[in-house]
């Protein structure tokens, strides 16, 4: 038995109306500016991961480099969704669709999460401040599985913050709020494993109901414990059988082998802190201005009381540990930044609530100034390091991706029944993906890798190191009557 808890005020039916309405606006905002295409490589390359499985028949951890491991569930999806009649051309119209309906939901729990920390008014705001970040806005046009799995860990946050709210730890609802929570959080692990970097979003949710208290430390410890080792098991029981002894340091199906050999592509560095450019995907993830705020908030909230130091100690816990994740490692993307930056802008829209003594008009006259002034920053192009203004964003995302698909969808058209497609692994699922969808009866064939269309119709696949190696295989390859394509190489 515990003293009873007095669970925070329930959302008003005003509340409840306009939160659904603002659901409704994001909704058709990011339907409406949705990419046609895929909105990054690694997004065609997870749909390439679920084609191959699907034609295949199963899938080799060897071959799709360290993605099972991080999204077994997202590509396992994908390739379920094609067993059962999808056609691949609508893969990239799925995930981005996925994306835009998954977005708007998370909005609204961030909401209901945020709600429980301070004021409607403070709440809705560092929604909508976070809903125009450059990471949000651009994971709720294209699909990638970042913002899908943000999506399952805050609700599961918020069940986490409804069992705590049960005065009795032997209750059924206390229980099942916790299952719920479990549930959920493993669900967005499975979706992306690095996911488990923000946990501490369920606790954030325990520190605004004041001191946690040990069975719900313990629980939570539990949780993000068993969504771990799901993730883990799950990525291992989808591969095909191990043919090396899984003690193997380098066997990529055991988790050993998998982080030694991703750890040294993306060794850690405290030099990378000062890089420039490995620490600009970060600041152009939320926007340089609205970034620099929130580290002065996170450090003004630190040197408060001790009711919000903890909240925000709480707040870094799940914000700073993915950012700092990434940031020490090379290769980083404003996209691995999305879900660090909830808790820091809602610190952020809190401190200038602050400043104007909590008056809701001044306050949100102080943020349209901030997000105008930041819409000065000109600097940033694509998905890695995006601008600022999101609709520049949007299309100059659109424009790269749509232009590397158009050509290699444009090669597909030509009648010649034997083709060739080289690249290095950099673009090669590009290409690949046309040669499927342009396929009408397509089969795969491993050795030599080639898609099938019945029986003249051939596109070879040929995976190259350098362009010296591209020539020699062009050259090889017309010979025996292909024509050959590459997006990388001019052949």
């Amino acid at each position: 038995m515990t003293e009873p808890v007095t669970p925070r005020a329930p959302l008003s039916r005003k509340e409840w109306i306009l939160l659904a309405l603002g659901v409704l606006v994001a909704l058709l905002l990011h339907w409406h500016f949705r990419l046609s295409g895929f909105g990054e490589q690694d997004a065609v390359r997870l749909a390439s991961d679920a084609i191959n499985w699907h034609f295949e028949g199963s899938i080799d951890m060897t071959k799709v480099d360290y993605r099972l491991h991080t999204s077994p569930l997202y590509i396992h999806s994908l390739k379920l969704l094609l067993d059962h009649g999808l056609h691949v051309r609508a893969l990239p119209a799925v995930m981005n669709g996925a994306s835009v309906v998954l977005s708007s939901a998370c909005l609204a729990g961030l909401y209901l999460v945020f709600r429980q920390l301070a004021a409607p008014a403070i709440a809705a705001a560092a929604t909508v401040v976070y809903s125009l970040t450059p990471c949000f806005w651009l994971g709720a046009v294209y699909g990638m599985p970042t913002l899908p799995a943000l999506t399952f860990l805050v609700f599961a946050a918020l069940a986490f913050g409804a069992a705590a709210d049960r005065a009795r730890y032997l209750s059924p609802r206390f229980a099942g709020f916790i299952a719920l929570s479990a549930l959920l959080t493993t669900i967005a692990f499975a979706l992306k494993a690095d996911m488990a970097l923000s946990s501490g979003a369920l606790l954030m949710v325990l520190m605004a109901r004041g001191r946690p208290r040990w069975p719900l430390l313990v629980a939570l410890v539990g949780i993000v414990g068993l969504g771990t080792l799901f993730t883990v098991w799950y990525a291992h029981h989808l591969s095909i059988p191990v043919t090396v002894p899984v003690t193997a340091p380098k066997d990529p199906h055991a988790v050993s082998g998998f982080l030694a050999s991703w750890n040294g592509r993306f060794p850690f560095s405290f030099k990378l802190l000062l890089d420039v450019k490995n620490n600009a995907p970060i600041s152009h993830a939320a926007g340089t201005l609205l970034f620099a705020l929130c580290i002065v908030a996170l450090l003004q909230g630190l040197l408060s009381d001790r009711k919000r130091a903890w909240l925000t100690v709480s707040a870094a816990a799940w914000g700073l540990v993915p950012m700092l994740f990434w940031g020490l490692k090379p290769g980083n993307s404003a996209r691995h930044n999305l879900p660090a930056f909830p808790p820091l802008v809602f610190l952020a829209v809190l401190m200038l609530f602050r400043l104007v003594d909590g008056r809701r008009l001044r306050a949100w006259i102080l943020i349209v100034l901030v997000l105008g002034v930041g819409q000065m920053d000109l600097s940033g192009n694509g998905s890695v390091t995006p601008r600022v203004d999101v609709l520049t964003a949007t299309a100059q995302v659109e424009y790269a991706t749509s232009l590397l698909q158009g050509r290699a969808r444009e090669f597909m058209s030509s009648p010649s029944p034997k083709k060739a497609i080289i690249e290095t692994e950099y673009l090669l699922a590009y290409s690949e993906f046309e040669a499927w969808a342009a396929a009408k009866t397509p089969a795969l064939r491993a050795r030599p890798k080639a898609v099938l269309d019945g029986p003249e119709h051939e596109t070879r696949i040929v995976q190259v190191g350098n362009a010296r190696s591209a020539k020699a295989q062009a050259q090889s390859l017309r010979s025996q009557g292909f024509e050959v394509f590459s997006l990388q190489f001019s052949l």
